[in-house]
């Protein structure tokens, strides 16, 4: 007989004569089921909770100031833990290269534009000499017309008179003669203003051609101006919003290279929570979900975050999360933002829980 089994008959027969005793040990496997489920819902209830909840460290986004180009450093407003205000400047940097470009596209807009109004005014040029020409020739024409339309018309006449002579053939034949050429001279007039027409119609669709390819090459020109303009003006970094400087890597005067760290800034109050939930409990965890994060301690009022960021592996947890020094804890990274307006310092380790 076990130990357990002992005690209960000792206490029974001790007892045995109370009724509330004895109606307790007759129904003790009943009662004994009851206790086991309360104890097994109490206990799910628990392990549910512990399960729930774990800690994390209150960081807040950063941006880090850089160029794409090597640049040089002329002035560093700021310094390490300074807090700045929307419109504060922040650094002045240089770009020797962009300034001799946009000088050299300047230069060469100027002479596109230059050029264009040249060329305009050669071809209007080129239209009035061609104007000219066809005036010159059509006068000395259109004069030889007349003058032979004349004297036709005078040799006409006096063979109307003479009518002696209406039947000789001298005067026919030059009359006829007379008139081809007044003919010739017409035709050859005609010419020469559709000649003359023509030139000018090829001028001046030489002058839309030239005058379309350059403007077509002004634009891009200019778009590549303004691209480098706009580049031009972020060289000096002005604050959009409030900040705290964490880092300033570089001196006045320095030459850096592309995409080196210049400054680094970061908000004044944690924006979000970078928790850390135990391996064997990270499917507990969905993105959208709510939770509430209160401090280490447990003082002070919850500030309700937003579950943003799950990582798609295990990691392991910072150093000071380690219960031990020598035996690392791994789990899965938990990104969740909270109000900008919330109690706690950066960096302060807090807990998180449904």
């Amino acid at each position: 007989m076990s130990k357990i089994e002992e005690i209960l008959d000792s206490f029974w027969n001790t007892h045995k004569t109370n009724p509330g005793v004895a109606h307790v040990y007759k129904y003790k496997l009943l009662y004994a089921w009851c206790l086991s489920i309360v104890v097994v819902i109490v206990l799910g209830m628990i392990y549910q909770g512990k399960a729930t909840m774990f800690q994390g460290i209150a960081e807040a986004t950063e941006t880090t100031i850089s160029l794409p180009s090597a640049t040089e450093v002329v002035k560093v407003h700021v310094m390490s833990g300074q807090a700045i205000e929307a419109g504060d400047t922040i650094v002045e940097l240089n770009r020797p290269d962009l300034t001799l470009r946009i000088t050299e596209l300047t230069r060469e807009l100027d002479a596109l534009e230059g050029r264009s109004n040249l060329s305009s005014a050669e071809i209007d040029q080129k239209v009035a000499e061609v104007k000219a020409t066809l005036a010159t020739r059509s006068m000395t024409l259109k004069a030889e017309i007349r003058n032979l339309e004349t004297e036709y018309k005078r040799n006409k006449e006096i063979a109307a008179r003479l009518k002696s002579l209406k039947n000789s053939g001298g005067d026919d034949d030059g009359n006829d003669a007379m008139a081809m050429q007044i003919k010739s001279l017409k035709n050859e007039l005609a010419v020469a203003q559709a000649n003359a027409n023509e030139q000018i119609k090829l001028l001046k669709s030489s002058g839309r051609l030239q005058k379309t390819s350059g403007k077509t090459e002004a634009e891009n020109l200019r778009k590549e101006l303004a691209e480098l303009q706009k580049e031009q003006e972020e060289l000096i970094q002005i604050a959009k919003e409030s900040w705290v400087v964490g880092s300033v890597n570089a001196r006045d005067g320095e030459k850096l290279s592309s995409f080196t760290p210049i400054v680094t800034l970061t908000h004044k109050s944690p924006t979000l929570i970078r928790g850390y939930i135990h391996e064997r409990m990270y499917q507990r965890m969905d993105i959208g979900e709510t939770v509430k994060i209160h401090t280490l301690g447990g003082t002070g009022k919850a500030v309700e975050g937003k579950v943003v960021g799950l990582s798609s592996r295990i990691v392991e947890f910072p150093t000071r999360m380690w219960k031990m020094p020598e035996m690392p804890i791994h789990g899965r990274e938990v990104t969740i933002t909270i109000p900008a307006e919330n109690h706690f310092l950066l960096g302060e380790m807090v807990t998180i829980s449904e």
